[in-house]
This record gives C-alpha cells, sequence and structure tokens, in this order.
C-alpha cells in the first residue's frame, strides 16, 4: 500500500539521500537530522533485516538516535551507543568572515572504540548510513 510514493526500501533510501542532501546544505538543522535518523531507523524494516541494528555499531548509533529523537532524550537504559549530541560552532578569520555550526553526535566510549574516534559530525555519519545501505539497495 505504502506511504504516498513511498513504497518500497529502495522509495526509502531515495527518501534518505534526500535527508541527507539537505543536511549537506545545512549541516546544523536539527529537522533534518531528526528526518534522517528516522528515516535511516526504519529502512532494517524495510528491508526485512531488524537483527542489523543489534549486530552493526553503525546502525546501533542510528537506532540510539532515532529513538532518542523520538523520546526527546538519549535513554541510556535501552541503547548505549550515543553519549550526547550537541552543536559545535566554528569560525575562520581575523574578524570570523566566516562562521558555521554543525551538529555533533559524541559516542559513548564502548562505541567510540569501535569507530577508533569520539565523536561524528552529523553529515559524515549520515554520509555513512547512505554508504552502509547502498550495497543492499542496488
Amino acid at each position: 500500500m505504502g506511504f504516498f510514493e513511498l513504497a518500497t526500501p529502495k522509495d526509502l533510501f531515495q527518501k534518505m539521500e534526500s535527508d541527507l542532501a539537505a543536511l549537506r546544505k545545512d549541516p546544523s538543522d536539527s529537522y533534518s537530522a531528526f528526518n534522517f535518523f528516522i528515516t535511516a531507523e526504519h529502512l532494517p524494516d524495510w528491508l526485512s533485516l531488524k537483527d542489523l541494528r543489534k549486530q552493526t555499531p553503525l546502525l546501533r548509533v542510528v537506532s540510539h538516535l532515532a529513538n532518542g529523537a523520538k523520546h526527546f532524550q538519549l535513554d541510556p537504559r535501552r541503547h548505549t551507543s550515543v553519549d550526547s549530541t550537541s552543536t559545535s560552532t566554528y569560525a575562520e578569520g581575523y574578524a570570523s568572515d566566516y562562521f558555521a555550526e554543525e551538529l555533533v553526535i559524541q559516542l559513548t566510549t564502548n562505541e567510540a572504540a569501535n569507530f577508533g574516534k569520539p565523536w561524528f559530525e552529523v553529515v559524515e555519519l549520515a554520509e555513512k548510513v547512505v554508504d552502509f545501505w547502498r550495497p543492499f539497495i542496488t
């Protein structure tokens, strides 16, 4: 039956790519980040691959972010991948000719060990998620 034109896993993947494009345009847009991670969280359901969430560090992070966004808090009792989310500010130039903000995801110690780094900027993480799912769709 679908949801309007979203009827297949490929459609949901394309929506996720569209959400990523919006994040690339504005890496501080929490609305686009919310849309991206909620969409990415449900792709395993559409592909009948729910077990991948617990087995794959990247998908555990996605699940923690999506469920945290949905409930407005990162619940450490159910999910243990994300320590916090924040906005990073970057200024360049003597008189701050260039100023930017980006959303940042701070990982828990255990999950950081899986990635070899303690945090991700939201666009970098979203790109990794799209790259992870691309072979399942094509």
